[in-house]
């Protein structure tokens, strides 16, 4: 009995050591499992870190987003920057302790904070004491000897956190929002920062491209306004089946893209006297105020003449979006920020309507353009005319109009026939060339804006084959590939 008491005391031990095994065993699978759970979630971390370190740089280097695509089932971004740079972007998770997030400081940029719980955030702080940059190098995390540890110089030095209680949060991004103009972060420790798209920086600049043109143009056509400008042709401007303005053709050769004026233009620009020196400069006005003298880089006033030349805007981004600047020439370089009366940056958009003009009406006989300041200009429109050309017969010589026939003519003599050209192009050419005997001697022009006056000297044979015989003079107009051609013909006198 006591032998088989002894063996199944033995065999009960046997049984409890393989029964502690199989839980030990158990529990450093479980153990083993954890951390390698730890391990997958702490690189996680490091790359969300990252990621939004490459987000935060690249809005200070006013890089912008090419592309943005979702990917991963839609839990993910691929984000392309217009630099050519590319990332992967995940919308971080919610974690019990430490939360890393980045929040802008009053200098403008963008700092690393930490929040422990419900706790408001704070600096990250290196071990000098001082708030790491966002943009810079990104914090790396860990779990050692049961607390989360951080290090910002790559891992060289680590730095204790807290006890490594529960999963730390990478929510460094509480809502990413996609727009056509800008994608918008928006920070899980409070904040919201924007980088814009490439296609609205792109209508950014031809907007900023139109006013240029529309202010140039503006002030060629003011400049140069007289009696000879005329518009050859126009065209529409349609927008969402709406005429918004006209393309002009001078008949100098420039053409002028006018837009109507609508309400709400950020602001409008106007040249106007001023009447201590009685020149004309440049004048802004922004939103509903008045108008103000434009200013050069040297605090001078802008002259609107060609030495001065017209305002040049673009669009520089602060950290904030977009603002228009302007130069003048010579300073081309030298851009200043467009302010408001309170001393505010006036924002960007790509809205088109016109800074220069209030209205355009185009009527019968003539173009009506309004300017911002309610100045009126109106410019004829251009009707290309055929020039004709008539002849004043010289002293006691008959003229026949309707033959163009001069009778009374005397052999070998010299004559000259005044002329008259109407209407006449630029560049017209007026040549002539004696036969029959005629010979051409001379041709004088004066021109005065369409009209031309001259004379022709010619003489005639010395003698005429026929008593009752002939002398021509032809007369050529050329001009644009035309050509018109006259006969003058002399009938012998004698």
């Amino acid at each position: 009995m006591k032998r088989i008491y002894t063996i199944i005391l033995a065999a009960v031990s046997l049984l409890s050591v393989i029964s502690c095994t199989d839980d030990m065993m158990e529990s450093l699978s479980d153990i083993k499992n954890r951390i390698v759970n730890l391990e997958a979630m702490v690189s996680k971390i490091n790359d969300y870190y990252a990621s939004a370190s490459k987000i935060v740089a690249a809005l200070e280097d006013h890089d912008m987003i090419k592309s943005i695509t979702p990917v991963k089932n839609n839990s993910a971004y691929l984000v392309t920057f217009a630099s050519g740079q590319t990332l992967t972007l995940i919308q971080g998770i919610d974690g019990i302790s430490p939360n890393l997030g980045i929040r802008k400081y009053e200098d403008g940029l963008y700092y690393w904070t930490v929040q422990y719980g419900a706790e408001e955030p704070q600096w990250l702080l290196s071990s000098l004491g001082l708030k790491i940059r966002a943009s810079g190098l990104t914090p790396q995390m860990k779990i050692e000897d049961g607390w989360w540890q951080y290090s910002y110089d790559g891992g060289g030095t680590w730095t204790r956190l807290c006890k490594a209680t529960g999963e730390a949060g990478s929510s460094v991004f509480k809502n990413i929002s996609i727009s056509d103009s800008f994608v918008t972060f928006t920070l899980s420790t409070g904040g919201v920062f924007q980088i814009p798209t490439e296609a609205y920086f792109k209508r950014l600049i031809d907007r900023c491209n139109a006013i240029n043109m529309e202010l140039e143009t503006a002030s060629e056509l003011l400049a140069d306004i007289d009696t000879t400008l005329a518009v050859k042709s126009i065209t529409q401007i349609m927008e969402d089946e709406e005429v918004v303005g006209y393309k002009l053709l001078l008949n100098n050769g420039k053409e002028l893209e006018i837009r109507s004026g609508k309400d709400g233009v950020p602001f409008t620009f106007a040249i106007k006297k001023d009447y201590d020196d009685w020149l004309d400069y440049w004048t802004i006005k922004i939103g509903d105020g008045d108008f103000n003298w434009m200013y050069k880089a040297n605090g001078e006033k802008a002259l609107a003449s060609s030495m001065s030349g017209s305002p040049m805007l673009s669009v520089r981004d602060t950290l904030d979006g977009f603002y228009y600047v302007y130069s003048f020439y010579p300073d081309i370089d030298k851009y200043q920020w467009l302010r408001d009366p309170e001393g505010n940056l006036v924002s960007a958009n790509p809205i088109s309507q016109s800074v220069m003009f209030k209205a355009v009406a185009v009527g019968p006989e003539s173009v009506t353009l309004t300017l911002a300041d309610d100045q009126v200009v109106s410019i004829p429109l251009y009707y290309e005319k055929t020039p004709s050309i008539s002849f004043t017969a010289p002293a006691g010589v008959t003229y026949d109009a309707l033959k163009f026939l001069y009778s009374e003519i005397s052999p070998n003599t010299t004559y000259e026939v005044k002329y008259t050209v109407k209407d006449a192009p630029a560049g017209l050419q007026i040549e002539a060339i004696g036969l029959d005997g005629a010979n051409v001697t001379g041709l004088t022009k004066a021109i005065s804006g369409t009209t031309i006056t001259g004379a022709i000297t010619f003489t005639t044979p010395a003698a005429f084959s026929d008593p009752s015989g002939t002398t021509r003079v032809l007369v050529f107009l050329t001009w644009g590939g035309h050509v018109i051609m006259q006969v003058l013909e002399f009938k012998n006198g004698i």
